[in-house]
Protein backbone atom coordinates (compact mmCIF):
# COMPACT_ATOMS: atom_id res chain seq x y z
CA UNK A 1 0.00 0.00 0.00
CA UNK A 2 3.25 2.56 -0.79
CA UNK A 3 4.18 3.98 -3.54
CA UNK A 4 1.08 6.78 -4.45
CA UNK A 5 2.56 10.19 -2.95
CA UNK A 6 5.10 10.50 -5.60
CA UNK A 7 6.02 13.62 -8.14
CA UNK A 8 5.57 13.50 -12.23
CA UNK A 9 7.02 15.29 -14.87
CA UNK A 10 6.80 19.05 -14.61
CA UNK A 11 9.36 19.94 -12.14
CA UNK A 12 11.76 22.35 -12.88
CA UNK A 13 15.55 21.34 -12.52
CA UNK A 14 16.02 22.99 -9.47
CA UNK A 15 13.06 20.60 -7.77
CA UNK A 16 13.83 18.06 -8.79
CA UNK A 17 17.27 17.77 -7.52
CA UNK A 18 15.48 19.03 -3.99
CA UNK A 19 13.23 16.30 -4.45
CA UNK A 20 15.83 13.80 -5.07
CA UNK A 21 17.99 15.18 -2.34
CA UNK A 22 15.09 14.63 0.26
CA UNK A 23 14.62 11.20 -1.29
CA UNK A 24 18.18 9.98 -0.19
CA UNK A 25 18.22 11.82 3.24
CA UNK A 26 15.76 9.26 3.70
CA UNK A 27 17.19 6.35 2.39
CA UNK A 28 21.15 7.86 4.33
CA UNK A 29 18.61 7.46 7.56
CA UNK A 30 17.15 4.43 7.22
CA UNK A 31 20.29 3.07 6.35
CA UNK A 32 21.35 4.68 9.44
CA UNK A 33 19.11 3.35 11.45
CA UNK A 34 17.52 0.64 9.91
CA UNK A 35 20.64 -1.06 8.28
CA UNK A 36 19.35 -3.19 5.03
CA UNK A 37 16.13 -4.07 6.33
CA UNK A 38 15.16 -0.14 6.35
CA UNK A 39 16.81 0.56 3.13
CA UNK A 40 14.92 -2.16 0.99
CA UNK A 41 11.20 -0.29 2.74
CA UNK A 42 12.35 2.78 1.19
CA UNK A 43 9.40 4.50 -0.53
CA UNK A 44 8.46 7.93 -1.82
CA UNK A 45 5.17 8.36 0.07
CA UNK A 46 7.79 9.17 3.04
CA UNK A 47 9.65 11.07 1.02
CA UNK A 48 6.63 13.43 0.99
CA UNK A 49 5.90 13.28 4.20
CA UNK A 50 9.27 14.47 5.29
CA UNK A 51 9.50 17.88 2.91
CA UNK A 52 5.55 18.77 3.68
CA UNK A 53 6.77 18.93 7.46
CA UNK A 54 9.96 20.16 6.78
CA UNK A 55 8.59 23.41 5.17
CA UNK A 56 5.62 23.52 7.58
CA UNK A 57 7.78 23.87 10.31
CA UNK A 58 10.59 25.64 8.72
CA UNK A 59 13.08 22.72 10.30
CA UNK A 60 17.12 23.23 9.34
CA UNK A 61 18.03 21.36 6.73
CA UNK A 62 21.67 19.76 6.80
CA UNK A 63 23.33 18.76 3.54
CA UNK A 64 25.60 15.71 3.12
CA UNK A 65 26.72 13.65 0.40
CA UNK A 66 27.53 10.08 0.02
CA UNK A 67 28.13 7.09 -2.43
CA UNK A 68 25.54 4.27 -2.14
CA UNK A 69 24.52 0.88 -2.74
CA UNK A 70 22.44 2.16 -5.39
CA UNK A 71 24.76 4.85 -6.74
CA UNK A 72 28.67 3.22 -6.02
CA UNK A 73 30.10 5.62 -8.87
CA UNK A 74 29.55 8.79 -8.01
CA UNK A 75 28.98 11.13 -4.56
CA UNK A 76 25.11 12.50 -4.44
CA UNK A 77 23.91 15.18 -2.64
CA UNK A 78 21.54 14.51 0.56
CA UNK A 79 19.19 16.41 2.76
CA UNK A 80 18.04 15.72 5.97
CA UNK A 81 15.73 17.70 8.71
CA UNK A 82 14.43 16.47 12.16
CA UNK A 83 11.29 15.40 10.33
CA UNK A 84 13.77 13.04 7.99
CA UNK A 85 14.41 11.16 11.15
CA UNK A 86 10.53 11.19 11.59
CA UNK A 87 9.45 10.03 8.45
CA UNK A 88 11.84 7.32 8.38
CA UNK A 89 10.54 5.66 11.66
CA UNK A 90 6.81 6.19 10.02
CA UNK A 91 7.99 4.48 7.37
CA UNK A 92 9.34 1.48 9.83
CA UNK A 93 5.90 1.69 11.50
CA UNK A 94 3.67 1.65 8.31
CA UNK A 95 5.86 -0.73 6.67
CA UNK A 96 5.53 -3.52 9.63
CA UNK A 97 1.52 -3.39 9.37
CA UNK A 98 1.67 -3.71 5.74
CA UNK A 99 3.46 -7.00 5.86
CA UNK A 100 1.60 -7.98 8.98
CA UNK A 101 -1.18 -7.74 6.37
CA UNK A 102 0.03 -9.21 3.37
CA UNK A 103 0.60 -12.63 6.15
CA UNK A 104 -2.75 -12.15 7.25
CA UNK A 105 -4.28 -11.93 3.70
CA UNK A 106 -2.35 -14.27 2.03
CA UNK A 107 0.07 -16.05 4.74
CA UNK A 108 2.88 -14.61 2.67
CA UNK A 109 5.92 -12.62 4.09
CA UNK A 110 6.23 -13.94 7.69
CA UNK A 111 9.76 -12.88 7.32
CA UNK A 112 9.61 -9.77 6.58
CA UNK A 113 6.75 -8.87 9.35
CA UNK A 114 9.85 -10.65 11.42
CA UNK A 115 12.73 -8.42 10.43
CA UNK A 116 10.20 -5.08 10.83
CA UNK A 117 9.09 -6.66 14.18
CA UNK A 118 12.31 -6.53 16.00
CA UNK A 119 12.28 -2.46 15.30
CA UNK A 120 8.41 -2.38 16.12
CA UNK A 121 8.69 -2.33 20.22
CA UNK A 122 11.44 0.88 20.19
CA UNK A 123 8.91 2.45 17.58
CA UNK A 124 6.08 2.02 19.80
CA UNK A 125 7.80 3.76 22.82
CA UNK A 126 8.33 6.78 20.88
CA UNK A 127 5.56 7.12 19.14
CA UNK A 128 2.93 6.13 21.19
CA UNK A 129 -0.30 7.59 18.95
CA UNK A 130 0.78 7.02 15.79
CA UNK A 131 1.55 3.31 16.34
CA UNK A 132 -1.94 2.75 18.43
CA UNK A 133 -3.95 4.60 15.63
CA UNK A 134 -2.20 1.88 12.75
CA UNK A 135 -2.71 -1.02 15.38
CA UNK A 136 -6.34 0.03 15.67
CA UNK A 137 -6.95 0.47 11.97
CA UNK A 138 -5.86 -2.75 11.33
CA UNK A 139 -7.70 -4.95 13.34
CA UNK A 140 -10.31 -2.67 12.97
CA UNK A 141 -10.39 -2.94 8.54
CA UNK A 142 -10.38 -6.92 9.47
CA UNK A 143 -13.66 -6.94 11.38
CA UNK A 144 -15.13 -4.42 8.57
CA UNK A 145 -14.12 -6.23 5.48
CA UNK A 146 -15.92 -9.20 7.30
CA UNK A 147 -18.92 -7.19 8.16
CA UNK A 148 -19.25 -4.26 5.44
CA UNK A 149 -17.60 -5.98 2.51
CA UNK A 150 -19.47 -3.62 0.14
CA UNK A 151 -18.74 -0.14 1.52
CA UNK A 152 -15.45 0.73 0.36
CA UNK A 153 -15.72 4.56 1.43
CA UNK A 154 -16.31 3.42 5.14
CA UNK A 155 -13.23 1.04 5.05
CA UNK A 156 -11.16 3.65 3.29
CA UNK A 157 -11.89 5.80 6.06
CA UNK A 158 -10.93 3.91 8.57
CA UNK A 159 -7.33 3.47 7.36
CA UNK A 160 -7.55 7.17 6.38
CA UNK A 161 -7.61 8.12 10.31
CA UNK A 162 -4.95 6.64 11.04
CA UNK A 163 -3.05 7.58 8.11
CA UNK A 164 -4.06 10.90 9.42
CA UNK A 165 -1.67 10.78 12.54
CA UNK A 166 1.21 9.33 10.67
CA UNK A 167 1.06 13.06 9.33
CA UNK A 168 0.78 14.77 12.74
CA UNK A 169 4.35 14.70 14.52
CA UNK A 170 3.02 16.59 17.17
CA UNK A 171 -0.72 15.91 17.90
CA UNK A 172 -2.18 18.92 19.39
CA UNK A 173 0.31 21.66 18.02
CA UNK A 174 -1.46 24.53 15.01
CA UNK A 175 -1.24 22.51 12.47
CA UNK A 176 -2.73 19.10 14.02
CA UNK A 177 -6.22 19.93 12.67
CA UNK A 178 -4.91 20.34 9.28
CA UNK A 179 -2.71 18.02 9.02
CA UNK A 180 -4.84 14.65 10.33
CA UNK A 181 -7.61 16.56 7.70
CA UNK A 182 -4.85 15.88 5.01
CA UNK A 183 -3.88 12.45 5.60
CA UNK A 184 -6.81 11.01 6.35
CA UNK A 185 -8.09 12.17 3.00
CA UNK A 186 -4.52 10.98 1.31
CA UNK A 187 -5.18 8.13 3.36
CA UNK A 188 -8.38 7.37 1.87
CA UNK A 189 -7.56 7.67 -1.59
CA UNK A 190 -4.31 5.46 -1.15
CA UNK A 191 -6.42 2.82 0.08
CA UNK A 192 -9.15 3.12 -2.65
CA UNK A 193 -6.10 3.20 -5.34
CA UNK A 194 -4.82 0.26 -3.78
CA UNK A 195 -7.66 -1.50 -3.77
CA UNK A 196 -8.36 -0.24 -7.86
CA UNK A 197 -4.73 -1.34 -8.22
CA UNK A 198 -5.18 -4.71 -6.95
CA UNK A 199 -8.66 -5.39 -8.24
CA UNK A 200 -7.91 -8.34 -11.38
CA UNK A 201 -5.30 -9.82 -8.81
CA UNK A 202 -7.56 -10.17 -6.34
CA UNK A 203 -10.41 -11.47 -8.41
CA UNK A 204 -7.97 -14.29 -9.58
CA UNK A 205 -6.39 -14.91 -6.14
CA UNK A 206 -9.65 -14.77 -4.83
CA UNK A 207 -8.48 -12.29 -2.14
CA UNK A 208 -11.15 -9.74 -0.65
CA UNK A 209 -11.13 -6.16 -2.21
CA UNK A 210 -13.57 -3.85 -1.96
CA UNK A 211 -13.83 -2.66 -5.41
CA UNK A 212 -14.12 -5.95 -6.96
CA UNK A 213 -18.01 -5.56 -7.61
CA UNK A 214 -17.81 -1.37 -8.15
CA UNK A 215 -17.72 -0.32 -11.88
CA UNK A 216 -14.83 2.43 -12.72
CA UNK A 217 -17.07 5.69 -13.23
CA UNK A 218 -17.98 4.68 -9.48
CA UNK A 219 -14.42 4.23 -8.54
CA UNK A 220 -13.01 7.48 -9.84
CA UNK A 221 -16.39 9.58 -8.06
CA UNK A 222 -15.02 8.52 -4.64
CA UNK A 223 -10.96 8.65 -6.01
CA UNK A 224 -11.90 12.46 -6.62
CA UNK A 225 -13.98 13.28 -3.36
CA UNK A 226 -10.59 11.78 -1.27
CA UNK A 227 -8.34 14.11 -4.12
CA UNK A 228 -10.31 17.04 -3.81
CA UNK A 229 -10.67 16.77 0.45
CA UNK A 230 -7.05 15.66 0.29
CA UNK A 231 -6.24 19.32 -1.74
CA UNK A 232 -8.37 21.34 0.24
CA UNK A 233 -7.02 20.47 3.48
CA UNK A 234 -3.40 20.69 1.81
CA UNK A 235 -4.04 24.58 0.66
CA UNK A 236 -4.75 25.88 4.22
CA UNK A 237 -1.34 24.83 5.11
CA UNK A 238 1.09 27.78 4.94
CA UNK A 239 3.81 25.90 2.84
CA UNK A 240 6.30 27.98 0.68
CA UNK A 241 9.84 26.33 0.18
CA UNK A 242 8.73 22.79 -1.02
CA UNK A 243 5.28 23.88 -2.41
CA UNK A 244 5.67 23.70 -6.25
CA UNK A 245 6.76 19.84 -5.57
CA UNK A 246 4.13 19.45 -3.37
CA UNK A 247 1.57 20.27 -5.18
CA UNK A 248 2.86 18.15 -8.09
CA UNK A 249 2.17 15.14 -6.29
CA UNK A 250 -1.09 16.34 -4.50
CA UNK A 251 -2.47 17.03 -7.78
CA UNK A 252 -0.88 15.31 -10.52
CA UNK A 253 1.64 12.44 -8.88
CA UNK A 254 -1.30 10.67 -6.70
CA UNK A 255 -2.78 9.43 -9.90
CA UNK A 256 -0.04 7.80 -11.86
CA UNK A 257 -1.35 4.46 -11.31
CA UNK A 258 -4.33 5.35 -12.35
CA UNK A 259 -3.52 6.69 -15.71
CA UNK A 260 -1.13 3.61 -16.37
CA UNK A 261 -4.07 1.54 -16.05
CA UNK A 262 -5.94 3.26 -18.23
CA UNK A 263 -2.87 3.34 -21.27
CA UNK A 264 -2.66 -0.73 -20.79
CA UNK A 265 -6.34 -1.17 -20.78
CA UNK A 266 -6.04 1.05 -23.96
CA UNK A 267 -3.51 -1.03 -25.53
CA UNK A 268 -5.60 -4.34 -24.91
CA UNK A 269 -8.19 -3.09 -26.63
Amino acid sequence: MFGYLTATRGLEKEDIAKYRAYYCGLCHVLKEKYGKTGTINLSYDMTFVAMLLSDLYDAPITNGSERCAFKPLKEHVYSLTKYTEYAADMQMLLSYYSALDDVKDEGKGKAREAKLGKFLPEIEKKYPRQSKALCSALASLDIAEKEYPDMPEMLATTFGLSFGEVLTPDGDDFFATALRALGCSLGRFIYLMDAADDRKSDRRKGLFNPLLDVDDEKIHEMLLSAATDASTAFETLPLDDHLPILRNIIYAGIWQSREKAGRNEGEEE
